[in-house]
């Protein structure tokens, strides 16, 4: 620690962002109820006032969950001018419990800027479009910039499993937006008696160490960005031994923070280039034509089969319901989606969707889609399932089980042709990070593709939702190919799931448009398009072979 403390007090108080975009750090605490975050804010609030101060409310009773409600920013009074502001500020949320406390789905909405300054959370279910304290269109201003864990020291809150998984789904969720991540381990004085007896004992103490390697090694934090304080709760004056590790937490929080906000590499949601790396047509006719007109030249199959793979709440079933959209020319939605991931998948069976042709209503276009339960680390559904259903053996409609399907069920099929198997496989990833690719979710996903490479069976990706992660294409649909932010989503897709770029596209679904719209059909029918063409060198390949 610095013998004295005036340098990191300065560089605090005389703290401005470079980005012109930004009149503030946006700092966001998450982490296990009782863990210290208020007092934390109350401890920067204290140092940098010269006071103690006690603006955010805390409370010792852990039995009743939470004390914090509401998404509240704390923005901390300039001395010399109480009009003013220093230029970081930080918000505190609603701990993290085992069965209860915030949503993870909550926290990862306010890491991008969704969750207004002041919403009270609902024990119930999380927030969502269209809600009171939902903000549709944020500004980097309203984005968090740095994500900092607390974490105590004194055993009084254990890190489970549970609590652990929640925790990195939240980095997973803020490595994949490019915040910078710390963590601060509080209440060391509580847990040794050394550093009771003299905060400077903070990082002397052995067990703390073996508290912090702990923390590094479960939470996957690198040695140099978990720091140690000891808030003010007891304490009714300043004093500079208390100051120090906060002032040292407070500096580097900032310069991670600022690095983030002026990192010119770093693709910026919403910012564009100026030429879209994939064209889309100026007219759609000749793809709805070629959609329209295509019939499998391989007389042993009267429709393209595709089925959609991917995470709960990945856009599958509004994919569907949009291709259907194009087709028909006005909205329609037979394939039932819902937005609470908290219930899990809302898809329970093996439906195969035909689409309807408009000259005929008693006769199909010849491409049909199949939906499938959704993927989940730890339930949705099975992989073997999905490479049944590749081969044929899982029946239309069959109604999915927590066990796998197997030979002699109701739902097998024993002797699958040709026109049974899967044709083309799409793998449906939505941008918006509402869904985290966990490291199991894509080993899941690599298995299902290894198997239907084995049998020869082509493979795309659309990458949906491209709308809710970057603002630039929510105000209009052309910027999809233009897009910085979703263009990283798709490099990021070809490293992790193995997909070649050439295979990937970017679709918006039609879930809030109350009318067809050239723009959103253009990159719809351009996948539909690639999805038909390789399907039908697949059939081509098969009659070929026989």
């Amino acid at each position: 620690m610095p013998k004295n403390n005036r340098g990191n007090l300065d560089y605090v108080k005389k703290y401005q962002p470079r980005n012109v975009d930004v009149q503030h750090l946006r700092v966001l605490l998450h982490g296990p109820v009782g863990a210290g975050k208020s007092s934390f804010i109350n401890s920067v609030d204290s140092v940098l006032q010269g006071e103690i101060t006690g603006r955010a409310l805390t409370d010792g009773n852990l039995v009743e969950g939470s004390f914090t409600k509401k998404y509240e920013n704390y923005r901390f009074t300039r001395q010399s001018d109480p009009n003013s502001h220093y230029c970081i500020s930080i918000n505190d949320i609603v701990g993290l419990e085992e069965g209860r406390g915030a949503h993870v789905d909550d926290i990862i909405l306010a890491l991008k800027g969704h969750v207004r300054d002041g919403y009270e959370f609902s024990p119930s279910s999380p927030l969502k479009e269209g809600d009171e304290g939902y903000n549709p269109s944020p500004t980097l201003q309203d984005r968090v910039h740095v994500l900092v864990s607390v974490v105590s020291a004194d055993g009084t809150v254990m890190l489970s499993d549970v609590m652990v998984n929640k925790m990195r789904k939240i980095r997973r969720a803020a490595s994949d937006m490019g915040i910078p991540e710390l963590a601060i381990i509080t209440k060391g004085d509580k847990a040794c008696p050394a550093v009771k007896d003299n905060v400077e004992n903070l990082y002397k103490s052995k067990n703390l160490k073996q508290k912090f390697d702990g923390l590094c090694v479960r939470l996957g934090f690198p040695s140099n960005c978990v720091f140690l304080v000891k808030n003010y709760d007891k304490e009714t004056s300043l004093k500079d031994d208390v100051d120090a590790p906060i002032l040292c937490a407070l500096r580097q929080i900032i310069s991670v923070g600022d690095n983030f906000l002026n990192d010119k590499t770093r693709a910026v949601i919403g910012q564009t280039i100026s030429q879209p790396w994939r064209e889309m047509p100026a007219n759609n006719r000749e793809n709805l034509d070629f959609v329209k007109t295509y019939q499998p030249r391989n007389a042993d199959v009267q429709h393209l089969r595709v089925l959609l793979h991917g995470p709960v709440g990945a856009g599958k079933s509004g994919f569907i319901n949009s291709v259907d959209t194009v087709l028909q020319g006005e909205i329609t939605g037979r394939a039932l989606a819902d937005g609470n991931l908290s219930e899990g998948t809302f898809t329970k069976k093996y439906k195969n969707y035909r689409f309807t042709r408009q000259s005929d209503p008693n006769s199909h276009y010849c491409v049909s889609f199949n939906d499938i339960v959704g993927l989940e680390e730890s339930r949705g559904a099975h992989v073997d399932d999905i490479i049944l259903a590749l081969k044929g053996h899982v029946r239309d409609g069959y109604e999915f089980n927590p066990s796998s399907l197997k030979e002699g069920d109701e739902g097998y099929n024993p002797s699958p042709t040709l026109r049974d198997r899967v044709h083309v496989l799409v793998s449906v990833i939505p941008a918006d990070g509402a869904v985290i690719l966990s490291d199991v979710m894509v080993k899941k996903m690599r298995r299902i593709r290894r198997a239907a490479s084995d049998m020869g069976i082509p493979q795309l990706a659309i990458i949906t939702k491209g709308d809710k992660a970057c603002p630039a294409v929510n105000e209009n649909v052309e910027n999809l190919y233009k897009s910085k932010y979703l263009k990283q989503k798709v490099d990021e897709l070809c490293v992790t799931v193995g997909i070649p770029l050439n295979c990937i596209f970017l679709v918006k679904n039609y879930d809030v448009v109350p009318n067809i719209k050239d723009n959103v059909d253009a990159p719809i029918l351009c996948a539909l398009r690639q999805i038909i063409s390789f399907g039908e060198r697949f059939l081509n390949d098969q009659q070929n072979n026989m």
